[in-house]
Order: structure tokens, then C-alpha cells, then sequence
């Protein structure tokens, strides 16, 4: 005899759902809290379809709480929703790697800082409106999208990230701009005390590490810098 609880899983099985699962049903956004010196700021995010799937699978999710717990106690005030922070680069659709990882727990202490210079940052509201592109990524990632031999990001100690939007307006261009240029003087005047390094990249790209006092342009030297001299 087939039990009433039994028959209802077997229609949602049918349909195509995930009750059965026992998974906790997705919601549509991520909502972060930012103080700053005046007020907080709430920022909602809509998280991916590709997230929620790809978290749906109980290893993923154990692993990434296992992570966030970790950075709570660390103290860590998170300014960007999960999806972003586990990003893992841009390039892993043709590597054929997953769009999101967790890093080894060996070098999860090495991301507390720079997220929390990133946390300053927000507070002091140098970046605004920026998304979180690509942040721990394993040796044999970082080796397909051409990453740096000794990039700090198979350290789990750096994010990329990109100041507006993808494909921006003429207006909004301008207010990218100027974005950079406060990064810039951040970087400048407060930026050896957080061992900050700055790389800004023509592709609108901006990468932050806290493994060095430096900065670098395309050429990836500070010769190509826009943060080379002093802005007033």
C-alpha cells in the first residue's frame, strides 16, 4: 500500500520539482546590509538561476556554510551576496569548470583581510555600484583563463570586480570613471596600511589583494597604473 506521503512525492518527482529533496526553497534576492558612517545601506541582488543549482547539491552546500561560519567567526562583515563572493572566473564556461568553487579550507584565512578591506571600502564609500567577478580560483583554473604563475587568487586572497555595469551608458562611463579615481586615492593614501594591492585593467575589470603595497596596469606594471600619479 502506497502511503499518501509517498504518492505525493512521486507527483512532484513527475513534475519536475525538488520537494522530495528535501532542499530549502530558493528566494529571489540577496539582501546585504552595508553600514556606513551615516546610515545603512541595503543593497538587493537577484541571485542566478545557475547558483541555486548549483548550491542545491548537498556537498556544495555544506561546503559553502562551512565557509561562511568560518568568516563570521573570523569577524568578517560581508558586503557581497554568496553568489558573488564564490565566483570562481570568468573563463570557466570554455575551461569547463564550475562558475562558482570553495577554496581549500587550508587558505581560507587568507581572504579575512582583503574582505575586509573590500568592507572599507564600501563603508567609506569609495565603491558603490560594483559585482563581484571572480575571487578563489584552484591552480588548474587560474592556468586555463592565463592567470598570473603566482596569482593570489590560488592564495584565496584576492576578488576581481567590475564598477557598474558590464556594457555602461556614456554617463554612466563617467561615473565609472570617477569611481576609479576614488580607488585610486584610497589606494594612495590608506593603501599601504592594508598591504592593498590595485590592479586596474582596460577590460573595466579591477582586481584587490592584500598581499603587497602596489599597483598595476594592462601591462601589469605600475608604469600603466591610472593610480601612478597623485590625484588631487
Amino acid at each position: 500500500m502506497i502511503s499518501f506521503k509517498s504518492l505525493s512525492c512521486m507527483t512532484t518527482l513527475l513534475l519536475g520539482l525538488t520537494a522530495c529533496t528535501q532542499q530549502p526553497q530558493p528566494i529571489p534576492s540577496q539582501k546585504i546590509v552595508v553600514p556606513s558612517s551615516d546610515k545603512a545601506k541595503i543593497l538587493h541582488k537577484r541571485t542566478p538561476v545557475s547558483y541555486f543549482i548549483w548550491i542545491a547539491h548537498p556537498h556544495n552546500a555544506d561546503r559553502v556554510k562551512s565557509y561562511k561560519n568560518f568568516l563570521q567567526q573570523q569577524g568578517v562583515r560581508l558586503t557581497v551576496p554568496d553568489f558573488e563572493l564564490l565566483r570562481s572566473a570568468r573563463g570557466w564556461q570554455e575551461c569547463h569548470y564550475d562558475q562558482y568553487d570553495v577554496p581549500d579550507q587550508n587558505v581560507w584565512v587568507n581572504i579575512v583581510p582583503t574582505l575586509n578591506l573590500l568592507s572599507v571600502l564600501v563603508q567609506n564609500g569609495v565603491l558603490t555600484d560594483f559585482e563581484i567577478t571572480s575571487s578563489y580560483r584552484s591552480p588548474a583554473l587560474n592556468h586555463c583563463v592565463n592567470g598570473a604563475q603566482s596569482s593570489s587568487h590560488m592564495q584565496n586572497a584576492a576578488v576581481d570586480f567590475r564598477i557598474g555595469s558590464e556594457f555602461p551608458s556614456a554617463d554612466e562611463a563617467i561615473a565609472i570613471a570617477d569611481s576609479k579615481l576614488k580607488l585610486c586615492k584610497f589606494w594612495q593614501t590608506e593603501g599601504q596600511q592594508y598591504n592593498m594591492g590595485l590592479g586596474v585593467y582596460s577590460t573595466g575589470q579591477i582586481h584587490i589583494d592584500t598581499k603587497g603595497f602596489r599597483t598595476w596596469g594592462p601591462d601589469l606594471s605600475w608604469h600603466s597604473s591610472i593610480c601612478g600619479e597623485k590625484i588631487p
